[in-house]
């Protein structure tokens, strides 16, 4: 199935993308990046998570959002926001929902950016339109 890429069940906003970058090199290079590092940074926020520390939540919401967001993947973007929020705000009980959405976001755009035409399956997708 095919979605429009500002739709949340796409992980990537091609259009808002390469809006914003005008270069598929770039694009790319920015999702490889992303691949290297995400596992990282969630494994440190599932920690951060687990052990209630709303700084260390905060610290590496935010990282992840600014990852997702280079690679124009404006839903796990928002739900990092929303965590990253919550955590400045001190309400960890909110984390743990927050932290199972990302993690299912974040599961969709690894499995996208794992396939070898990730880049056309976006550019395809920001061309389908649901009325």
């Amino acid at each position: 199935m095919t979605y429009e890429s500002n739709h949340p069940d796409f992980p990537i906003d091609w259009h808002d993308l390469f809006v914003r970058i005008d270069n598929e090199q770039i694009i790319v290079e920015f999702a490889r990046s992303f691949a290297k590092n995400g596992e990282k940074i969630m494994s440190s926020l599932q920690q951060a998570v687990a052990g209630g520390d709303p700084e260390e939540m905060e610290l590496y919401a935010h990282a992840l959002k600014g990852s997702a967001s280079n690679i124009g993947a404006v839903w796990l973007a928002k739900t990092c926001w929303q965590l990253e929020k919550t955590a400045a705000e001190k309400q960890v009980e909110k984390a743990v929902e927050l932290f199972k959405k990302i993690t299912s976001e974040y599961t969709a755009l690894k499995t996208l950016l794992e396939k070898p035409d990730w880049v056309q399956k976006a550019k395809d997708a920001s061309s389908v339109k649901f009325w």
